[in-house]
């Protein structure tokens, strides 16, 4: 009993609600039409102005007056169709101004109308709604300055005595009245509109998702086999490249000829078309025209952009084919060091000879610089992984790592030490694994100077030679010379200058130190004596 009182209600309600909704229609139908009939019967009398007319000036101002009332009676036939059938007829109008005679951009209007039809439909409701409160505003600004004109004629009326000028504010009257009503009509029209609409309505993220599963509901299917296509044309030409390489080793030479080189560039070319007109060709015989459109605008948004890079590509495909200012085998200085040019390709590998550093870089990072032949003398690095250095800055260590950004050093003491590539450079290493020189001045007394520059240096020489060879160092020693240096205030100064090869770069700081100990061991050994600072005085 409860549940049948409880359906009789719903439908009672459902049935009001209906009827509430019908009978605001029919006013609005009702309001439409006398506006209409109003507008029309205007019409008529401005035609028959029109007729009787003899200016030129008349017949041009009655003309547009007709234009505009043709153009208001339209709007009013389109809401009132609106307002009865509940759609927008407009949409099943087909526009049969299409000619034969169509030029190239109106071609690519066609391609691409299913694309833009598909972007309309999306944002149709929103734009009817932006168009109805446009119109609504403007009715409800100039309502208000209507309905005020039409007051003030009205009260004019009673106070008017003069016959004519009563005639001409009851024509006014009248125009002013039928002003107020038509704009009345379009203004509630244009609400009731709003209203439907907005009943209508859904949210965004429902309008979204809707049109996301009607997308791939309708296309997925095309767009699954679209992109399958592009990598099955990727994945096969990337086949055929190995397979090529395979049976003509020539394409992996790093030396290769321009031809090869040119074949080379081709195939990639060939494979970039096919992978974007394979999928095009396929949503093409599945007769899907947005995805087609969608395709054609990609191509021609890539076509656009390389447009503008096609002096960059032509310098990029100049250096692929080895013809450009950047060759294979040559030198070029990047990012503040020399490279050798190993290969050139779509990424290009640099390489240092003498540190070992490799680098990767994109094509496009060569274009602006230019490569020379490089000579045997020419040096690349200063160091290299295990050699030893000292810097500028007094630091004394061998070489532990290495790469394009830093370089880190080790002392004796097992203390590392790590700076920029830039600073390192700096500070004007010197690589004693490459060979280096000792060089210590030692001094004895004046009273050896007779002998200072003869006896004195050969018997240091001989000794130095023998302590040498005791300590084991002669393996290393490439050559020993002891000179006279010169003749300093309090003492005579000697030169040993000692040649070792770069094993010996790790006693570099112990041999100086030995050098001066056997100088002093040979001056116990041939009572020479060593000078100190003294100050004579001398009496007059």
């Amino acid at each position: 009993m409860f549940k049948n009182l409880l359906l009789s209600l719903t439908l009672l309600l459902f049935l009001s609600g209906k009827t509430f909704a019908n009978e605001s229609s029919i006013f609005m139908l009702n309001d439409l039409e006398i506006s209409k009939q109003n507008l029309e019967k205007e019409l008529k009398d401005t035609q028959l102005e029109l007729k009787k007319s003899l200016s030129e000036d008349e017949k041009t101002v009655l003309k547009g007056s007709i234009k505009n009332l043709n153009e208001q009676i339209n709007g009013l036939e389109t809401k009132f169709s609106k307002i009865a059938t509940g759609i927008d007829v407009t949409m099943i109008q087909k526009d049969q101004t299409q000619t034969d005679n169509s030029t190239l951009s109106e071609d690519i209007q066609q391609l691409l109308k299913p694309l833009i039809q598909s972007a309309r439909d999306s944002t149709k409701g929103l734009r009817d709604k932006a168009y109805l409160q446009e119109e609504i505003n403007h009715y409800k600004l100039v309502l208000p300055k209507a309905t005020e004109a039409y007051d003030n004629v009205k009260n004019l009326l009673p106070l008017s005595t003069d016959k004519a000028v009563t005639q001409e504010l009851k024509e006014l009257e009248s125009y002013w009245q039928q002003q107020v009503q038509l704009l009345s009509s379009q203004l509630n029209a244009s609400l009731h509109q709003v209203e439907v609409l907005e009943k209508n309505d859904v949210s965004f993220s429902s309008s979204f998702q809707d049109n996301t599963k009607k997308f791939f509901h309708e296309r997925g299917l095309v767009l699954f086999k679209g992109l399958m296509g592009t990598i099955i044309v990727l994945m096969v030409m990337k086949l055929l490249y190995f397979v090529m390489t395979k049976i003509f080793p020539v394409f992996k030479r790093s030396s290769r000829s321009f031809y090869i080189r040119l074949v080379d560039l081709f195939f990639r070319v060939l494979t970039v078309l096919l992978a974007v007109i394979v999928p095009m060709a396929i949503f093409y015989i599945e007769e899907d025209s947005l995805l087609f459109s969608l395709g054609l605008l990609v191509f021609i948004g890539v076509l656009w952009g390389f447009r503008n890079l096609l002096a960059k590509l032509w310098q990029q495909g100049r250096l692929f084919l080895n013809i450009g200012p950047v060759r294979e085998e040559e030198r070029i200085f990047f990012e503040g060091l020399p490279w050798q040019v190993k290969t050139i390709s779509i990424f290009t590998v640099l390489h240092n000879p003498a540190s070992g550093m490799n680098l990767r870089v994109p094509i496009e990072k060569l274009v602006g610089l230019n490569s020379r032949p490089s000579h045997p003398l020419e040096p690349w690095f200063p160091c290299k992984i295990d050699d030893w250095l000292i810097l500028s800055d007094d630091y004394y260590g061998k070489v532990k790592g290495l790469s394009l950004e830093f370089i880190e050093l080790e002392d004796l003491g097992g203390g590392k030490k790590t700076y920029l590539i830039s600073d390192f450079l700096a500070l004007s290493p010197l690589n004693l694994s490459t060979d280096f020189r000792v060089v210590e001045v030692f001094g004895i007394s004046y009273r050896h100077q007779k002998e200072s520059t003869t006896k004195v240096v050969e018997l240091l020489e001989a000794f130095l030679l023998k302590k040498i060879e005791e300590e084991d160092y002669a393996d290393g020693l490439k050559k020993l010379l002891v000179q006279f240096n010169n003749a300093a205030d309090s003492s005579l100064n000697l030169k040993i200058v000692a040649n070792f090869s770069g094993e010996m770069a790790p006693l570099y700081f112990r041999l100086h130190r030995a050098i001066q100990r056997w100088c002093v061991d040979a001056c116990n050994e041939y009572d020479w004596e060593i000078p100190f600072p003294q100050l004579t005085m001398h009496q007059a």
